[in-house]
Formats: C-alpha cells, sequence, structure tokens
C-alpha cells in the first residue's frame, strides 16, 4: 500500500464531485452546494467520505444527497485503482465555504492512520 497515492485520491476524487460532469436530474451538483455556500455566509458545507455515513448535512438537498450515494459506491473502486486501502484512511471530506472576499473556496482534506493531512485547494 502506497501512502503517496493518497494525494490522487482525495484531490481527484473532491475535484470530479465538483467538477462539471457531475450532472444528476437536470442540474449541475457544483451549483447547488456554491449556492448553499454562499447562503451560510462562511459556516462550511461539509461532505463526510470517509468514514462514510448515511447522516449528511440536513441543507443539502435531493439532487445532492443523489450525487454523494453515487460517490460513495466509486470512493472504494477509485482507491483499489489507486493501490491504497481506505482502512489506512481515518477521515476524508470535502468542504465549502464563502470567504470574506465573498468567493466559494473548495478543499479537499483528508488525514491517514500515520497522522499525516491532505489539504487541497479544488478548482472548480
Amino acid at each position: 500500500m502506497r501512502y503517496k497515492h493518497f494525494k490522487p485520491l482525495v484531490h481527484n476524487f473532491s475535484h470530479s464531485f465538483m467538477g462539471g460532469c457531475n450532472y444528476v436530474d437536470d442540474g449541475f451538483v457544483f451549483e447547488d452546494l456554491i449556492t448553499l455556500a454562499r447562503s451560510r455566509r462562511g459556516a462550511p458545507v461539509i461532505i463526510q467520505w470517509w468514514p462514510q455515513t448515511a447522516d449528511h448535512d440536513p441543507e443539502l438537498n435531493d439532487r445532492v444527497l443523489k450525487s454523494i450515494g453515487y460517490y460513495q459506491i466509486w470512493l472504494p473502486r477509485l482507491s483499489e485503482s489507486l493501490g491504497v486501502s481506505l482502512t489506512h484512511l481515518d477521515n476524508y471530506r470535502t468542504e465549502l465555504y464563502l470567504t470574506i472576499n465573498r468567493t466559494v473556496i473548495v478543499k479537499a482534506i483528508a488525514q491517514d492512520d500515520k497522522g499525516r493531512v491532505y489539504n487541497y485547494d479544488v478548482k472548480y
């Protein structure tokens, strides 16, 4: 198992989730998330990927929740293709928040079982 492959897993997975190909029920998921992040005025929108949970932010709409379900199914397959084991990942989430200058920032944040933190900005 190669810990260095957590970087592409964490970054690429969040990038894909926030990308233009994530189109569900006649809408782009990233548009819904950005709208929610703007409405919160700095409070983060957090999507917990690992450990997987059925409890998500109550303000996420059905389109986003449906997409999260698809991506939760894909995460183990992607990690396997990269040669990493999710059992070595303690925490992984995607956060969106509005900055003081009114831009929305997206971060992919994870921590492995050795304590290393992976924190990447995700362009959308």
